[in-house]
């Protein structure tokens, strides 16, 4: 590993991930011209993921684990994997979030820390210029364009992917909106966004390429979609109910 330029600390949530765990922190430990510190945040594996994260954070330092032993969901995981991010010293420059089954690119990191500031979140876009989808069938591309504008009407979020959770978030932005965060599925995506925008905070994105999990299932079901749609139109009303409460006074 690279130990020149800015520290970024990258938080993968994992559940029954062993077939990818190890070659994705093995690619995040060659990445050049950064200093990356990996977060592992499981859920529960049982299929011998803990076991390679553990062996690795032996010997590496920069590997950290948090074993949490059982399913609470993906935005308590990310929420986990910020806060300790946030309580190293140093603190990293960057927090990169990212999925563990490679279906997101590490190579794909310095793009967006390239693009990055202390005020801004960055996405690893699918949905602009130059983004593309591999491996997805004809029904997870239009529940995907749905969600998407779902969450840019009702969220308010000036972006075309709103739910790729491959992030690179400048270090200020995460202190400041980290402690009013509650999602704990995968509204988790949306609702950081729709903060970030609130409170005036620069949304960016870069093309990246998705590869669709060769392995194991899609951790997305039904219930995470529809409650992906509540907290996008929950976010919508929050809005707009301060905006009538000012318009009265």
């Amino acid at each position: 590993m690279d130990g020149a330029g800015p520290n970024v600390c990258v938080v993968i949530p994992t559940l029954n991930e062993t077939d990818t765990i190890g070659e994705l922190i093995a690619e995040l430990s060659k990445l050049e011209n950064i200093h990356v510190k990996t977060i592992i945040v499981d859920d529960g594996s049982t299929d011998g993921t803990l076991e390679i994260v553990e062996a690795t954070s032996w010997w590496d330092d920069d590997v950290h684990l948090i074993n949490r032993k059982r399913k609470l969901g993906l935005g308590t995981a990310i929420r986990a994997g910020i806060m300790r991010a946030l309580e190293f010293d140093p603190p990293p420059d960057y927090i990169v979030t990212m999925d563990g089954d490679l279906s997101h690119d590490p190579q794909a990191i310095p793009l967006l820390v390239d693009m990055c500031d202390g005020e801004s979140v960055i996405i690893g876009s699918r949905y602009v210029e130059g983004g593309e989808i591999r491996g997805w069938n004809a029904s997870r591309h239009i529940i995907s364009r749905g969600a998407n504008i779902v969450a840019r009407v009702f969220g308010r979020i000036p972006a075309r992917d709103c739910t790729s959770g491959f992030r690179c978030y400048g270090v200020d932005l995460k202190r400041a909106i980290a402690p009013d965060l509650n999602a704990s599925g995968y509204d988790i995506q949306i609702e950081v966004l729709s903060e970030a925008a609130r409170r005036g905070f620069r949304i960016g994105e870069v093309p990246i390429v998705f590869r669709d999990r060769e392995n194991g299932d899609s951790k997305l079901d039904v219930t995470q979609i529809l409650k992906y749609a509540m907290t996008s139109f929950g976010l919508f009303m929050h809005s707009y109910s301060k905006k009538l409460a000012a318009a009265h006074r």
